[in-house]
């Protein structure tokens, strides 16, 4: 995707928390993304699976969306895929 200077310019003076949690949030669309690209399924696919309606699911999928640790697990489980990795010390160290 093409940085626009504008936005990376004010990206500098954002608070680095709220950085790192807009990142992740992106990080977490673009997983689900690719998972639905993998299985041949749209949004309106993936809200059929979750009981909700594609307004909702359009809504979290533009990036800022604060994901519960329930949704996630959810949508893990309606689309057989995983979404984020926990990191454990041992597999920091090796």
């Amino acid at each position: 995707m093409k940085k626009n200077s504008v936005l990376e310019e004010r990206r500098k003076h954002v608070d680095e928390e709220v950085r790192r949690s807009v990142d992740l949030s992106f990080q977490i669309v673009d997983r689900i993304h690719e998972i639905l690209t993998e299985k041949g399924l749209r949004q309106k696919d993936l809200a059929l699976l979750l009981g909700k309606k594609e307004a909702e699911i359009s809504k979290w999928m533009r990036g800022t969306h604060n994901f519960t640790i329930d949704t996630l697990v959810a949508i893990e489980n309606a689309l057989g895929a995983p979404i984020l990795k926990v990191v454990h010390q041992e597999e920091l160290v090796a």
